[in-house]
């Protein structure tokens, strides 16, 4: 009698399993979309040499710009100018340390390819080889000066300033990355973050392209 009517009980029992899942589907509460909170925003207004904090949600005025949240990256096409987001972060830093007395300059940006091969050259021959001219000045294909992301500050002269910003350019983005370049840095870090250890010279840089290594610029 129960062999009878067993297939019938499973029908049943699958229909009534399958109403249930689709019941609890339909009517569940929806998930809850988790905001991601919004990031500190660094916005200054070069005319005024005004910086404030803003955040990702609320961005910078239309007369400020922003000094952007990240490390920054050079462009895939070769520009011909020093990156603006990587200036607007030197502006905002100059402007800061002009307030305590530091003067700050850039004395050499962005160089075109031709102008850094002409560079090492002259290193190659001061130096007596590649490898040793390329702790100071790097080829034109691999430094950062030909991207735009790269600066030399008062060299050769003020030092003092250099050293304050050293110490306070990690608030603007702005790291010095080699040890014997008192004067090169680079954007990079995002405003706020810790600047890593230099390296003891532009080789290093090279060293890590041709193994494949991370490197700092």
């Amino acid at each position: 009698m129960f062999e009878k009517y067993w297939g019938f009980l499973v029908i049943c029992l699958a229909y009534i399993l399958a109403i249930t899942v689709l019941t609890s589907v339909f009517h569940a509460e929806p998930l809850a979309v988790v905001a991601e909170p919004p990031k500190k925003l660094l916005c200054f207004d070069v005319a005024s040499k005004i910086l404030r904090t803003s955040d990702t949600n609320l961005l910078c005025n239309p007369n400020e710009e922003s000094l952007g949240t990240t490390p920054i990256q050079h462009s895939i096409s070769r520009p011909t100018s020093i990156n603006r987001t990587f200036e607007v972060r030197f502006l905002a830093a100059q402007a800061a340390g002009e307030k305590l007395g530091y003067k700050l300059r850039i004395t050499s940006g962005f160089r075109s390819q031709t102008l850094q091969a002409k560079l090492f050259a002259d290193a190659v021959r001061k130096y007596g080889s590649e490898e040793e001219a390329s702790k100071w000045v790097l080829p034109e294909d691999i430094s950062n000066h030909p991207w735009g992301t790269a600066i030399d500050v008062n060299y050769p002269g003020d030092k003092i300033a250099v050293k304050w910003l050293e110490d306070n350019g990690s608030i603007f983005g702005l790291c010095r990355v080699y040890e014997n370049e008192w004067w090169h840095f680079e954007p990079i870090i995002a405003p706020g973050d810790l600047c890593p250890q230099m390296a003891t010279n532009a080789l290093v840089t090279l060293q890590n392209m041709a193994t494949g290594a991370e490197t700092n610029s």
